[in-house]
């Protein structure tokens, strides 16, 4: 873990086999003048030496759906920490009034240093022609902490794109503990709601 996870952003590169990151976050979400708060989850783990796998739902209580996505890495340096991976996903149904379940490809890639990393993910819905997407950059400023900027982005056809941006700092607390809050803000005239605030603890072992 010398390099922190960012916030929601995919790792672009398959965990190592046997090793587990879990991501928890609360979120209070401000929209209209109300301020509600959710939950969410992110666990990722290696299956094999070049697959990964991710289960992830970053607003259990509003979003419907739980993704699982399996993650292969095609192209990779020598220590495996860069590289390019094509993935599969399928969404599927947590709530009792949901019952779609729906797949989505996509591919993410990753650049990392001792002191820097690069994040991203983008993925296509054939069913709902939309595409979703995340860019996250995480400094080392000292052994225990990171600066974390991220781009979530969101379009759909005939429908106006809803892009955001996060920044924040997380902060290593153990080997295997890292606390994170960050602030994140829209950057585009459609406005899903008015800013968010994330606390988050990283888990791994």
């Amino acid at each position: 873990m010398d390099i922190v996870h960012p916030f929601f952003t995919h790792m672009g590169m398959p965990d190592a086999v046997g090793h587990y990151a879990l991501r928890l976050s609360g979120v209070a979400t401000r929209e209209e003048g109300h301020t509600h708060g959710d939950v969410g989850f992110h666990l990722e783990t290696g299956l094999s030496e070049r697959i990964g796998l991710h289960i992830r739902n970053d607003r259990v209580s509003n979003n419907a759906h739980t993704e699982i996505m399996s993650q292969y890495a095609a192209i990779r340096s020598r220590d495996g920490m860069s590289g390019f991976s094509p993935f599969v996903e399928l969404e599927i149904p947590t709530h009792e009034d949901e019952r779609h379940t729906y797949g989505l490809v996509g591919f993410s890639t990753m650049w990392s240093t001792h002191g820097f990393e690069l994040n991203q993910s983008l993925e296509y819905s054939p069913e709902e022609e939309a595409l979703e997407g995340s860019f996250s950059m995480v400094g080392k400023v000292s052994q225990r902490l990171f600066p974390v900027v991220e781009f979530i982005l969101a379009a759909a056809k005939g429908a106006t794109p809803q892009n955001s941006m996060i920044g924040g700092l997380k902060y290593r607390i153990n080997r295997n503990t890292v606390f994170g809050i960050g602030y994140q803000v829209p950057v585009t005239e459609s406005k899903e709601f008015t800013h968010q605030v994330l606390l988050q603890i990283d888990l791994e072992w």
